[in-house]
């Protein structure tokens, strides 16, 4: 699948470049922003299984956001903890577990909003050591079962873009395969279909 989305991202551009130079080029910035976020719809649509998921988040990171450090927590909302579930580019062993209680940004992060750092990084949104630039609630029935952690940017990168911002959203309302696995479908005549 991360073939077909490259594919799809280089046809995009070369798309793009053309309409830039025949029309306004603020054109190009507008259609390449459309094109990341159904790039980024289409990944997760089509994602099959847990594994799969979890490696379609890491690429909508790191070739469309921009982040190559990145963690997933599931929530304990009755510890008031999230645990570390996977991770990308970090020392898993520093951030196994992030406290709600500690870290007020996950309060709100917990009732489904994205928090994003402010651009000039005075402050950091968790009480960590590292640069922490966005955190994205994993959404699936109304409740937000998982968190996204989206450390340092890249280097060139120095904040998130419009286009970024949206492809958080997806993110929170479409990574959910990422965690939950997906319902036993009912066939006809399978009786062990869980209820």
């Amino acid at each position: 699948m991360a073939v077909v989305m490259k594919g799809f991202m280089e046809l995009m551009h070369e798309l793009i470049e053309k309409l830039a130079a025949q029309q306004d080029p603020g054109i190009s910035e507008s259609l390449t922003a459309r094109a990341k976020i159904y790039a980024a719809r289409i990944r997760l649509q089509h994602v099959v299984d847990q594994a799969d998921g979890l490696d379609a988040i890491r690429e909508i990171a790191a070739n469309l956001i921009g982040c190559e450090q990145l963690a997933v927590y599931k929530v304990d909302h009755s510890a008031a903890a999230l645990w570390l579930y996977w991770s990308f580019g970090i020392d898993p062993n520093q951030y196994a577990v992030l406290d709600a209680v500690k870290n007020p940004n996950l309060k709100e992060v917990l009732t489904g909003s994205i928090v994003f750092a402010a651009g000039d990084r005075s402050r950091n949104l968790l009480a960590v050591e590292d640069h922490v630039s966005a955190i994205v609630p994993i959404i699936v029935s109304d409740a937000v079962v998982a968190v996204i952690v989206l450390f340092r940017l890249l280097p060139q990168k120095t904040a998130f873009d419009v286009a970024d911002r949206e492809l958080c959203r997806v993110l929170s309302g479409s990574a959910g395969r990422a965690i939950t696995p997906p319902a036993t479908k009912l066939t006809k005549g399978n009786s062990s279909a869980r209820e």
